[in-house]
C-alpha cells in the first residue's frame, strides 16, 4: 500500500492531533469542556481532509487496506465522541476517571491505526524505491 505524500501527511497530522488530544484527555483535573472543542477540531479535520479526499483519491480495488483503516478511525472517532459526551456528564468522581481512561485507551488505538497506516506506507515504498534505485 502506497499513500501519495498529501495522504501520508494528512495521516501524520492526524495523529499529532489525537497525540495532543490524549495529552488533554490525561490531564488530572480533566476540563470536560476544552477536551470536547479538540476533540470536535480532530473530527472536523478527519472528515474534511481525510474522509473528503478519500473520495477524489481512493481507487477501489487499489486500496483495500487503506479504506479498512479508515472504516475503523472513522467508528473509533464516532465512539470517542461518546466517550467524551458521557465524560462531560459524569458527576462521580469514580465514573469520570473510569471515562477518562476509557476515552484515553480508545485514542491510543486511534494512534496506532495512525501509526500503522504510516508504517504500512513506509514498509510498502521501502523495497520498491530500493529496487528503482
Amino acid at each position: 500500500m502506497i499513500l501519495s505524500e498529501d495522504r501520508r501527511q494528512c495521516y501524520q497530522e492526524l495523529q499529532q492531533a489525537l497525540e495532543q488530544l490524549q495529552r488533554t484527555a490525561a490531564q488530572d483535573n480533566l476540563d470536560g469542556a476544552a477536551l470536547a472543542i479538540e476533540y470536535r477540531k480532530v473530527q472536523q479535520f478527519f472528515g474534511n481532509q481525510i474522509m473528503r479526499a478519500e473520495s477524489d483519491e481512493l481507487e477501489g480495488s487499489e486500496t483495500p487496506p487503506e479504506q479498512s483503516y479508515l472504516t475503523e478511525i472513522h467508528k473509533q472517532l464516532r465512539l470517542l465522541g461518546t466517550d467524551v459526551t458521557f465524560l462531560q456528564a459524569s458527576r462521580q468522581p469514580a465514573t469520570a476517571k473510569a471515562r477518562q481512561t476509557a476515552a484515553i485507551a480508545r485514542l491510543n488505538t486511534l494512534i496506532g491505526y495512525c501509526g500503522a497506516l504510516l508504517q504500512k506506507n513506509s514498509d510498502s515504498s521501502g523495497p520498491a524505491q530500493m529496487q528503482n534505485k
